[in-house]
């Protein structure tokens, strides 16, 4: 699907077509049609366009090293998107995301998921400065790619947080999924973060964009985010591979004192078990004649459980 953008009062409105006026096109889950018409239309390589629908496709940058702008350049980035995992539970995965400038500074993004922050994009107020507006365009999903990222490591962490609190009472495997699922996707952000790092680095270095301070100033900040980013997930990775070894090792002990309790249980019920089995023979015992033979047995046995469970809870059996 085809979205034509230009610039009205500062915001962003959208276009029924293209035209001179565009200023930024985005294109979601193209179909091999808009791949071939986009091509001829804007003079692009093939793969600009057509590289997210890879999932694995790495970052990168092509035509960024141009004195002046003859021919389109191409920033390829990583971005988290939200799916359920075959655990059923939460889980994040990073997809590729296509940033085209062409030789016209027209701004052509290219994915084959929704964006998250797509909307957020789309209403923000874009403030006059020393960039032309189609740099302004550029940077602000830049940085919205930067803050989706440190929004669900915020949400990866509540939730690691909230796990931490159900392992003193955990004897299921349940937890144990959840922090499979996070420990997948901070590894696909690492992974991602530090790609788009060097990725954006390579940007930075570029001599097209150097001569504009406001660009510089922008894409430092973006820098920064990044590398907060990637700094943050090495960090809960870490935290996520320890509790996952501390929750195996609390959910096998637990299971263990379960264990344990039950045992106990059936070592007090097999007393009146054998007493009962003992008096229940067809043969001469002791006692057998007395009147009060029934309750004599029913208080020795509840005297020698008495004795067991003191004995068990004394040694923290039971």
């Amino acid at each position: 699907m085809l979205y034509y953008y230009t610039f009205h009062d500062s915001y962003l409105i959208r276009q029924d077509t293209s035209d001179k006026k565009t200023l930024w096109l985005h294109v979601e889950d193209p179909n091999s049609r808009e791949i071939s018409t986009l091509t001829n239309k804007y003079n692009l390589p093939k793969d600009y366009l057509s590289a997210v629908l890879d999932d694995e496709e790495n970052s990168r940058s092509e035509g960024l090293n141009q004195q002046e702008m003859k021919k389109a350049a191409l920033l390829l980035l990583q971005f988290p998107y939200e799916i359920k995992s075959p655990s059923g539970f939460q889980q994040f995965e990073t997809f590729p995301l296509s940033l085209i400038i062409t030789p016209e500074n027209r701004i052509i993004t290219v994915s084959n998921y929704p964006l998250p922050f797509f909307q957020t994009v789309v209403n923000h107020q874009f403030k006059p400065n020393d960039n032309v507006p189609e740099m302004n365009i550029l940077l602000e999903i830049l940085w919205q790619v930067v803050l989706s990222f440190n929004d669900y490591l915020k949400q990866t962490k509540d939730h690691l947080d909230n796990l931490e609190k159900q392992i003193k009472v955990s004897t299921q495997n349940e937890q144990l999924y959840q922090i499979m699922d996070i420990q997948k996707s901070l590894v696909s952000f690492d992974e991602a973060t530090s790609a788009n790092l060097k990725t954006l680095t390579a940007l930075v270095n570029t001599k097209l964009f150097q001569k504009n301070h406001a660009f510089k100033h922008h894409l430092h900040d973006i820098i920064v985010e990044t590398q907060q980013s990637l700094t943050s997930a090495n960090i809960q990775l870490k935290f996520a591979s320890h509790m996952n070894d501390t929750f195996s090792s609390v959910v096998s002990n637990n299971l263990n004192n379960v264990m344990k309790i039950l045992t106990s249980i059936t070592i007090v019920l097999t007393i009146p078990t054998i007493i009962g089995g003992i008096y229940g023979m067809n043969v001469r015992l002791p006692i057998a004649k007395n009147p009060y033979a029934f309750w004599i047995i029913i208080l020795v046995t509840v005297v020698i459980s008495w004795f067991t469970i003191k004995f068990l809870k004394k040694k923290n059996l039971l």
